[in-house]
């Protein structure tokens, strides 16, 4: 079975340094499918077949979450409800799941383990505390896993029996394959 995982360095990596952690972990089994910079650090989503070729490829300066954080960029309409929304995130008072929040320009990171907090709490706290500027993007910097994107929207759909099986999209790439096979 396959596992994800997500990867936090805490600086900005080069990209001679990005190629030689793919590198690494492209020998031992692992593939990194996305890159991203925030916040002064560097996220990586990574697929993987077995947890010891994971470790055994990752710097020591890493830290590997698997199952991956759920890592998003929030903006708010308005630059002064960045300060506001951070100690509702990250302050003394912040959900249990919730790992870090940092501010990035007029966004703010978030990292959270959706097992402990919901991601749809999240969201839905977002939305209350910017209540009167409903304007907001949000944006994954790494990718969400089946069962946590299931599990998100059984939260939003009120839809108690949607689980990750219900999920097409994981299944597109290798029906598009065969049917593409079907064509010739």
């Amino acid at each position: 079975m396959k596992g994800f995982a997500s990867v936090r360095y805490d600086t900005v990596l080069a990209p001679s340094e990005r190629a030689a952690v793919t590198r690494a972990l492209s020998s031992a089994g692992a593939e990194v499918s996305s890159w991203t910079s925030a916040a002064g650090r560097t996220y990586a989503s990574v697929g993987f077949e077995a947890d010891a070729a994971l470790a055994s490829a990752m710097q020591s300066a890493a830290r590997v979450d698997a199952p991956p954080l759920v890592v998003l960029r929030i903006t708010p309409d308005h630059s002064r409800r960045r300060g506001p929304l951070l100690d509702a995130l990250g302050g003394s008072g912040r959900f249990a799941g919730i790992v870090d929040a940092q501010p990035d320009g007029d966004a703010v990171i978030v990292e959270l383990d959706p097992r402990k907090t919901p991601l749809a709490v999240v969201i839905a706290a977002i939305d209350i505390e910017l209540r009167t500027a409903p304007g907001r993007t949000i944006e994954p910097l790494v990718l969400v896993d089946d069962a946590t994107l299931a599990a998100f929207a059984r939260d939003c759909l009120q839809e108690p029996k949607l689980d990750q099986a219900r999920i097409i999209e994981p299944y597109v790439d290798s029906l598009s394959g065969t049917w593409a096979q079907g064509a010739r």
